[in-house]
């Protein structure tokens, strides 16, 4: 594991490159003339001119590159010195907030499983624009990504043709016309099979009684009492729950593993808050940010889990 360089060190990076740029023109010069004023003894042979032109090249070329590694690490301890003073690109300070949001999110997790496991209530929220069923309490309405994991039906138009002429006409003919009839049938087949689809934003409320998502301008309600299987991938920031009745739902997102603390509360209890191995992840420090692959290895992981959805 590779430390982190000290201040000196970055400095030292450029610092010597830079005062190495005129040492090597001086040293490389400084020798071509010696070569120089010893050419008139004895047979210089080929070796002479050719070592004055290796050193000639060295004073030229040495000096370039020293200047462009000097050039690249002080760029690299100027933005270091940015970034530990607080001065950020644009890109670094979209980075910088979507570390510091998913920390927060995380940390505000952690606080909601500290507060199950004590047997205190979370805060409700109010959603005004949806309708709440009898005993019904909201906890969270927050953005998210929603997915769903289902198969399709697919048609495809095959090509046909009748060809007249040469024999190697006729056969080239019908050899393409085999092969856009492949390349289409794989397509379908690529299309209809079982995967994730509708990936898209949402936002997601979350309730003591369902998951509520707003998809396309449709509120669409997931309710605990029809989950069969609940997977929370914490490490990856998502949550993916298996109903009987209708498909797979994945969500994903900085705030899902505060949505997946209540899902298992709801479906397992206050128990499995506590026991359940991925929750308990909560307890330990903050996996990589949503959509990276610090903490696990995202997508991939997750894929493998609806495989046996």
């Amino acid at each position: 594991m590779r430390s982190t360089p000290t201040r000196l060190e970055r400095h030292l990076k450029w610092a010597v490159p830079l005062a190495a740029a005129p040492l090597i023109y001086l040293g490389a010069m400084f020798a071509a003339w010696l070569l120089v004023q010893g050419a008139g003894s004895g047979n210089p042979g080929i070796w002479r001119p050719l070592a004055e032109l290796a050193l000639y090249l060295v004073a030229i070329a040495g000096p370039l590159a020293a200047l462009v590694r000097a050039a690249i690490n002080g760029h690299r301890a100027f933005r270091h010195w940015r970034r530990e003073n607080g001065h950020f690109t644009k890109s670094e300070a979209v980075v910088a907030q979507r570390h510091d949001s998913s920390a927060r999110s995380w940390a505000q997790a952690r606080h909601l499983r500290s507060c199950l496991l004590r047997g205190e209530a979370p805060q409700a929220v109010q959603v005004w624009d949806v309708v709440a069923n009898p005993g019904e309490v909201f906890f969270m309405d927050v953005p998210a990504d929603y997915a769903r994991h289902y198969g399709m039906d697919v048609t495809f138009t095959q090509t046909s043709g009748i060809y007249f002429g040469r024999p190697a006409f006729v056969l080239a003919g019908l050899g393409l016309t085999a092969m856009s009839n492949a390349a289409k049938r794989n397509a379908a087949n690529r299309q209809a099979a079982v995967q994730w689809r509708e990936r898209q934003p949402c936002r997601l409320v979350v309730g003591n009684q369902r998951l509520l998502c707003q998809v396309g301008g449709q509120w669409l309600s997931f309710y605990f009492s029809a989950v069969t299987a609940v997977y929370p991938e914490i490490d990856n920031w998502s949550l993916i729950t298996q109903y009987g009745s209708t498909s797979p739902l994945m969500l994903s997102g900085e705030h899902v593993p505060s949505a997946a603390l209540f899902t298992v509360l709801a479906t397992h209890g206050v128990e499995a808050v506590s026991a359940h191995p991925s929750l308990q992840r909560l307890g330990a420090g903050n996996p990589g940010k949503p959509g990276s692959t610090e903490g696990g290895n995202g997508i991939d992981h997750r894929v493998d889990h609806a495989s046996t959805l």
